[in-house]
């Protein structure tokens, strides 16, 4: 499935004590979108929820939103249908385990307000601020200074975050 409304921007955000966070107006906007015109039955209930979990990498969450878990999944199937059945099952349940299992549902209000699982913000290191970077069919939510360690191949990238901090110096 094509989706052409991706998660685009970023934002650094202030986290709470308690791991309240905003997520930025722009992905509420794009979760809104996506769900109202790449939806099914069942999403519109799911419009201000995300699934948040472990990236793959271990130094940064991962959120989609109801039709990017739905991508996702597909994604996951489809990478092991050329397998023979017996190693397809196997296969797909290894795949999901390793890219689903971390998932948590995590709602938001109508300003914009969740809260991270104590858990994954303690994985991801986030402490009282949380970097927002769009990445097409989900965002990623950084521990800033680990994210501008761990793109500091990329300049650009590296000049917005010091930019952020900056401001919040």
């Amino acid at each position: 499935m094509q989706i052409e409304h991706a998660f685009l921007s970023h934002a650094l955000n202030a986290v709470d004590a308690k791991g309240r966070v905003s997520v930025p107006s722009s992905f509420r906007s794009t979760v809104d979108l996506r769900v109202r015109t790449y939806g099914i039955a069942g999403d519109e209930l799911r419009a201000t929820e995300l699934m948040i979990g472990m990236h793959s990498t271990g130094d940064r969450l991962r959120a989609y939103d109801a039709v990017g878990t739905r991508q996702l999944m597909e994604e996951i199937t489809e990478g092991v249908a050329d397998l023979p059945a017996r190693e397809r099952r196997e296969a797909l349940t290894r795949a999901k385990r390793s890219e689903v299992s971390t998932l948590m549902p995590v709602s938001y209000d109508a300003a914009g307000r969740m809260v991270l699982p104590p858990w994954l913000r303690s994985e991801a290191g986030i402490g009282d601020t949380a970097l927002f970077l769009g990445v097409d069919t989900y965002f990623e939510i950084w521990n800033p200074l680990k994210a501008r360690e761990a793109l500091s191949d990329d300049p650009m990238l590296v000049r917005m975050i010091d930019y952020y901090l900056g401001q919040r110096a």
